[in-house]
């Protein structure tokens, strides 16, 4: 079957000024399904075909969406700009990010952005969120990799070096990884590249499963290696030679764990963001 967002991306029904978070729901939500949460394997399975994706806009879309306006109000900073999107499924979450969060000053996304990353196990979802990514920001440089969280390997996680890089996990931290999956030695790797990096997680609790374990052993991981204050140039144990390789280092300037309802579904909701700088 036909992918009806790319087809309308194609022939120009869908433009970059028109593509919203809402826009994709409302227009390309249909439940083909007669038990749509059982279909999508309750929002986390890997889907194999449109059918399924339109079903989940159907039936989680505005429940995705409505996550991003209880998380955390920010603006980016300057410079050029990475986002890597972990399980982006269909791309709702970065369309979240870049329609609803803005800048300090007049400019716009398309300004700073200069690469996006989208991670993804299923291809079908891959494609439309390749789409949609390269629609929003045509000169910018988008890269797909077809894989799970596990599965990902350190040349998947070369990020360019720009000054901001940001890292989306938008309920994929809740759902049950691999036995040997090292979480906090994966947060290590993809936050040792030079520049500022932004961690945003959204994850949903299930009832009768202690699902958000991963996000809070990410949390106070950060906070209890990464947090430093009054930290001087001498205590980075930086290299004066240039010939001698630089010492990394991480520190945590903003940190906040957030936990809400949303009422329309009366579900409840766990909400991580820090801002890591590596030097």
């Amino acid at each position: 079957m036909t992918d009806k967002v790319i087809e309308a991306i194609n022939s120009g029904t869908l433009t970059a000024d028109n593509l919203t978070h809402e826009t994709l729901r409302e227009k390309y939500k249909r439940q083909p399904y007669e038990y749509g949460p059982e279909a999508l394997s309750r929002g986390r399975g890997i889907f194999d075909d449109t059918d399924q994706l339109d079903q989940y806009l159907y039936s989680y879309g505005k429940m995705g969406n409505e996550q991003w306006e209880k998380q955390f109000e920010f603006s980016m900073i300057d410079g050029d700009t990475t986002i890597i999107d972990y399980g982006c499924g269909q791309g709702l979450s970065f369309l979240n990010l870049v329609c609803r969060w803005s800048h300090d000053d007049d400019k716009t996304w398309q300004d700073y952005l200069k690469s996006v990353i989208l991670i993804e196990p299923s291809q079908i979802a891959l494609n439309r969120a390749q789409a949609i990514a390269q629609l929003k920001f045509p000169d910018a440089t988008i890269r797909t990799i077809h894989k799970k969280l596990e599965e990902l390997d350190n040349n998947d996680l070369l990020f360019d070096t720009n000054k901001v890089m940001i890292h989306i996990f938008s309920q994929v931290l809740d759902i049950p990884l691999a036995d040997e999956f090292d979480l906090l030695g994966f947060f290590e790797t993809i936050t040792s590249t030079i520049g500022t990096h932004y961690i945003h997680v959204v994850s949903h609790e299930v009832d009768g499963m202690n699902n958000q374990t991963n996000v809070l052993k990410l949390y106070k991981h950060i906070a209890s290696k990464h947090v430093h204050t009054e930290l001087s140039l001498d205590d980075l144990g930086l290299k004066t030679d240039l010939k001698e390789p630089e010492k990394v280092r991480r520190t945590a300037t903003n940190m906040a764990l957030n936990t809400f309802n949303i009422p329309r579904n009366d579900k409840n909701y766990t909400a991580m963001f820090a801002c890591i700088k590596t030097i």
